[in-house]
């Protein structure tokens, strides 16, 4: 497992209306954003990717028209795509975590389980111990990710990332190197 500096796709800002993306007039463009989004950022969960794309053409949200128009064009993307809580968009070989010390990037809820998975293994790769109790593996997650408080997102982030299959634990319920 390895870290790596998380960075957004550079996506050219442009005005494009609601209307005219409903008319199919911008698929190629959005089409063409969505691979350079997931391409850069992957693993990406399905709402980043379309909040991402969508500011890119100078709209605030996804609405449910767009969400449509959206999900049609992301069916015909070739990246392999994994459920989590949500669609995740993978580009290959993602066994590493991006913290994101500046929250305005990602929160917690826009992590993929499995990237949350990869920091705990990096986590106790790198560690001191043979073993951690959850307790102890939640701060060093928290500090590694660059989270200062503990909220119900970043407590379902790690509870699901510790249901990894690559995670191993003893009966006891500590988590293993």
């Amino acid at each position: 497992m390895e870290r790596r500096e998380y960075r957004v796709a550079p996506l050219l800002l442009s005005e494009c209306s609601c209307e005219h993306i409903l008319e199919g007039n911008a698929d190629d463009e959005i089409r063409k954003r969505m691979e350079e989004v997931i391409a850069l950022e992957a693993p990406i969960r399905r709402d980043l990717l379309y909040k991402r794309v969508i500011n890119s053409f100078g709209l605030q949200k996804v609405g449910s028209r767009l969400l449509r128009k959206m999900n049609e064009i992301a069916s015909s993307l070739s990246f392999d795509t994994t459920e989590e809580s949500a669609t995740v968009f993978h580009c290959g070989g993602e066994d590493f975590h991006r913290p994101t010390p500046d929250s305005s990037i990602r929160y917690s809820y826009q992590i993929p389980y499995s990237e949350a998975a990869s920091c705990i293994l990096y986590l106790l790769e790198n560690g001191d111990k043979s073993s951690y109790t959850q307790k102890e593996l939640k701060k060093l997650f928290m500090d590694e990710m660059g989270y200062l408080k503990d909220g119900s997102k970043i407590r379902e982030l790690f509870s699901n990332a510790l249901k990894d299959p690559r995670i191993r634990k003893n009966k006891a319920g500590r988590i293993l190197k």
